[in-house]
């Protein structure tokens, strides 16, 4: 990544105020069997519609929807946003003509969802122009969800 002087935050993969840090491809509403062969990429997780699925809790369930995600969590330590969102990059630009051959599809979502919890009650995750230009490139939004369980 490019630090460029001017800028207030550079990467900081060890930041005190982030408790914990993910982000997520996600894509709905198209047979996950049919992303995985047109990426070329293995999913996180998968659902496919009407198929029989085990919870963590052990408890089976009927898939209501179909999706295919690509997670950063488990696989990056980082607690910098930045870094999670280039190694997600990294992984699907590859297939970045398939992913929008994808999006043409009738029906289907996709969007990079990330999830920011905060430590302290301070801070919060920052996005450098070139994270938004790799998204961009690829036709992906990105949605946030900030989080601070600190107890009062």
């Amino acid at each position: 990544m490019n630090e460029l002087s001017s800028r207030f935050t550079p990467v900081n993969d060890s930041d005190s105020s982030c408790a914990h840090v993910f982000a997520t491809l996600c894509v709905y509403h198209i047979d996950p069997d049919i992303v995985t062969k047109k990426l070329g990429l293995i999913p996180t997780s998968q659902e496919k519609v009407g198929a029989l699925g085990i919870m963590r809790s052990g408890r089976t369930v009927v898939g209501t929807v179909n999706s295919w995600l690509l997670t950063t969590e488990n696989d990056v330590l980082s607690k910098d946003l930045r870094t999670h969102l280039s190694w997600l990059m990294d992984k699907i630009e590859p297939s970045g003509q398939a992913l929008k051959e994808l999006q043409q599809e009738p029906g289907i979502q996709m969007s990079v969802r990330c999830y920011w919890e905060s430590a302290h009650g301070d801070g919060g995750p920052t996005l450098w122009p070139e994270q938004m230009k790799r998204m961009a490139e690829l036709n992906l939004e990105i949605s946030l969800t900030c989080a601070d369980y600190e107890e009062e």
